[in-house]
């Protein structure tokens, strides 16, 4: 692939990963985000163009992370609170 479609690709994954990740479908969102993250981070990382997006990639992941934190609070407080 030449630069051009590497870095839409990269942009395309990244945006949608933020987008869906600050969504927070029930959690999926998050999931999307992370593994989008990921994807747009192994183009970077292998191609040897000068791709650029790190700060999307980074940002990607934090959502992501943000958003899995959100629902295991949620699910930990449900059964601690279902208990008693």
């Amino acid at each position: 692939m030449d630069e051009v479609s590497l870095q839409k690709e990269v942009n395309r994954l990244v945006n949608r990963g933020i987008i869906l990740g600050t969504v927070w479908i029930m959690g999926i969102g998050s999931i999307i985000s992370l593994v989008s993250a990921y994807q747009a981070n192994k183009i970077i990382s292998t191609s040897v163009y000068n791709l650029q997006g790190k700060d999307k990639v980074i940002k990607c992941f934090l959502i992501g992370i943000a958003g899995l934190l959100v629902w295991i609070a949620s699910i930990a407080i449900i059964i601690l609170f279902k208990k008693k």
